[in-house]
């Protein structure tokens, strides 16, 4: 039996390495193989090219990071995260730092205290249907709405941030739970999470291939004939007349825009994440070298994060007319353009779905409507409330099950 993986990110090398026992499997990725999780590597080191980092409660990672026989790769270490207010960065990690926070009284601070403990208890599906601006301007308020969790929303989602469901925040607050009196304790794979992407790759086929996929009497790929085919890719780019017999939803999705810095010096003293409230066209400055060890990497590596739509005139744009506008606002923040060793623009026109009022009803189930067809990865329901590598890796793993119980049981 013969099985095409179309997408080569985590959720197809996955996928694939489950099958691989059972048939014969050949991924096509046109792209970086990785997906999201792919790296940019430099003369003495790689890094991802859109930052990366795992949390305890990732089981799925963590269980083929061990599987790999990467663990002793894997370090968890504090990760501390700053507010941005009128140009200055407050760290908001402890409680001391937290009650000297500015841009909130101390009754909101307690109230935020208080929603952060009862969303952990909340059946989050519930709200799946009411708007986060609704579901926060009730629970805390418009001010607190506006004060804080606006620019985080604006900073996630772009100017889709609108559009979200609060279920969506309820649930993406109940899971972020490992922290500790300094801070939330994250992980990262020492020297990065390329190694995991080179041993998973083991045992089935890789084409650098854009795959055309054919209805016949089996699934043709390219010319090729398949028994099955799983679609990992973004639903955007598989073929309408494909994906309305498939009976798939609808979603939308968001873009990505990471713009990788290499520096002689930091933006903060020992900030890893810093979220901005000012109007700039990234919503994040993530410090990779104020979490892992400089050392690694002989220079400061900084990540400037931002989300836009797939139509955007920012994912056309020139790379070097990009990383000049980011540059340009990157130093209101401090950075020092004669600092600046290097920059690399990174773009993925479909990044992930946009977590609308009513997407729990649009996650797209692993079987279709067509016999032999499988869909997983982004819009899978391991990838809800946030995608992650752990909910990649999951979509693969529960896919995979899929086929082996339809065709091997």
């Amino acid at each position: 039996m013969k099985i095409a993986v179309i997408g080569g990110g985590l959720t197809g090398l996955t996928a694939a390495r489950e099958l691989r026992e059972f048939c014969k499997v050949t991924v096509f990725e046109p792209h970086w193989l990785g997906g999201l999780a792919s790296s940019y590597c430099r003369d003495n080191y790689c890094i991802e090219k859109f930052y990366h980092h795992c949390f305890r409660g990732d089981d799925e990672l963590l269980d083929l990071i061990k599987d790999l026989r990467l663990a002793s790769k894997l370090e968890w270490r504090i990760a501390r995260v700053g507010y941005e207010l009128n140009g200055e960065v407050y760290p908001l990690n402890t409680p001391v730092e937290i009650l000297r926070y500015p841009g909130m009284s101390f009754t909101d601070k307690l109230k935020l205290s208080l929603f952060t403990l009862r969303s952990r208890n909340k059946n989050y599906e519930k709200f799946d249907d009411i708007g986060v601006i609704e579901g926060i301007s009730k629970e805390l308020g418009e001010g607190l709405y506006k004060r804080f969790f606006y620019p985080l929303l604006r900073g996630k989602f772009g100017e889709n941030y609108g559009l979200v469901s609060y279920a969506w925040l309820l649930a993406r607050v109940a899971i972020r739970s490992n922290r500790t009196m300094k801070g939330e304790k994250l992980g990262y794979m020492r020297r990065g999470f390329h190694q995991l992407i080179e041993r998973i790759v083991e045992g089935f086929e890789i084409r650098n291939e854009r795959a055309k996929i054919q209805k016949g009497s089996r699934w043709i790929v390219n010319g090729e004939e398949y028994d099955a085919v799983i679609y990992t890719a973004p639903l955007p780019e598989l073929g309408e007349i494909i994906r309305t017999e498939a009976g798939v939803e609808d979603i939308r999705y968001q873009s990505s825009i990471c713009c990788l810095v290499g520096s002689e010096s930091t933006i903060t003293e020992d900030i890893y994440w810093t979220n901005l409230s000012s109007g700039v066209i990234f919503g994040a400055i993530i410090e990779h070298t104020h979490f892992m060890p400089f050392e690694d990497y002989g220079e400061h590596v900084i990540y400037f994060a931002g989300y836009t739509t797939p139509d955007s005139p920012l994912m056309i744009m020139g790379e070097d007319e990009i990383a000049k506008v980011i540059l340009k606002d990157a130093g209101k923040f401090g950075l020092k353009s004669e600092d600046v060793r290097w920059v690399k623009v990174f773009r993925a026109k479909y990044s992930g779905p946009i977590y609308e009022k009513g997407y729990l009803r649009k996650i797209t189930p692993y079987r279709t409507s067509l016999p032999g067809f499988y869909i997983a990865g982004m819009t899978s329901k391991p990838n809800y409330p946030e995608r992650s590598m752990n909910g990649s890796i999951a979509a693969g793993k529960e896919v995979a099950e899929c086929v082996i119980e339809d065709y091997f049981s």
